[in-house]
């Protein structure tokens, strides 16, 4: 599976998602981003699209390679599908935004090496080694985020933005 050229993949992940919890759910939506539906083998989850795959699909799919990125959580299998991500690529006017845990943003980046990665963290608070390898292969940016600073969320947006070399919005969100 390749990126378009004229297309971005971001990874958005992290230990800070207090405050606002949606705000990185929502980040680079009004840049043009879209976000691909997520599988699941639970119930219905609400903090994203999500569509039920029963267990045995998810092992086929996962055994016939269409399977982009998952983790198993408490006993069920959670992740994104190639061809959602494909259609979410090929939908958006700029790319596709993928917000979510670490292992998701570390196997994507791997699969696919055009990906950008960026992870939100409290100052102070130390990566996690799951993202080593992303971290190695330059592909990982650290953004510190203070949850109780007014207009926090807005700042990191920002940075995220000037990385990707994207203009800002005034209301972000």
């Amino acid at each position: 599976m390749e990126i378009s050229t004229s297309k971005m993949l971001v990874c958005v992940t992290g230990s800070v998602w207090t405050g606002s919890r949606s705000a990185p759910r929502r980040l680079l939506v009004k840049n043009g981003f879209l976000r691909p539906l997520w599988f699941t083998t639970r119930g219905p989850i609400n903090d994203a699209g999500y569509r039920h795959l029963s267990e045995s699909e998810f092992h086929i799919l996962h055994a016939d390679g269409k399977v982009l990125a998952y983790i198993e959580y408490g006993g069920d299998y959670i992740g994104i599908l190639k061809r959602e991500l494909e259609s979410a690529l090929q939908a958006s006017e700029r790319g596709a935004l993928v917000v979510g845990p670490q292992e998701i943003a570390a196997q994507i980046a791997a699969a696919m090496p055009a990906t950008v990665v960026f992870t939100l963290k409290e100052r102070g608070m130390a990566l996690s080694p799951k993202l080593d390898e992303v971290q190695k292969r330059g592909q990982l940016h650290r953004v510190d985020v203070d949850v109780l600073k007014p207009g926090a969320w807005t700042d990191a947006y920002a940075l995220i933005c000037e990385k990707l070399g994207l203009e800002t919005h005034y209301n972000p969100f």
